[in-house]
């Protein structure tokens, strides 16, 4: 059975583009918005080609993951591409556009478990491991937008 992960999620949020974006380039903002998946963030770079950070992370599982992103492709406000190597090993794509006075929001996540365990327990826990990320990009859902919206001046959505 291959270890690889391919994840696709897409949402709609009520923001402008710009800040999605903003928000979702920096990794260093995840803390103040992805919570409680996002521990720590790590960076002194604005977004921007080779702009590299270093997350710390869980779902709900009982475990951390530790990841290092190198930003490998980076189209403001539409998409941005990040190669991730660490407990994690894979890439991610981010694509927003605009849809019916809301972004769009495309979310192209594959990687590879890289951690001893997480390689030991693919196998049986995938489906367990896949229930965690769903978790995870679930909060991110729910944070982005009152977020995003916050930075660009605008009311939280009722």
């Amino acid at each position: 059975m291959a270890k690889e992960y391919a994840f696709l999620h897409e949402w709609d949020a009520d923001a402008p583009q710009d800040a999605v974006f903003k928000a979702l380039a920096d990794a260093r903002t995840y803390p103040e918005w992805w919570r409680p998946v996002y521990i720590e963030v790590e960076g002194d770079c604005e977004p921007s080609m080779g702009c590299t950070t270093k997350q710390h992370f869980k779902g709900k599982l009982p475990y951390t993951l530790r990841t290092t992103s190198e930003i490998v492709a980076y189209n403001p406000p539409n998409s941005f591409a990040v190669n991730v190597v660490g407990d994690l090993t894979g890439s991610g794509q981010w694509t927003l556009t605009p849809r019916d006075g809301m972004v769009h929001i495309r979310f192209d996540w594959t990687v590879f478990a890289d951690r001893p365990l997480l390689k030991l327990l693919t196998p049986v826990a995938r489906p367990l491991f896949r229930n965690n990320h769903d978790w995870s990009v679930e909060r991110a859902q729910e944070g982005l937008e009152p977020y995003a919206r916050a930075q660009a001046g605008l009311q939280p959505n009722p």
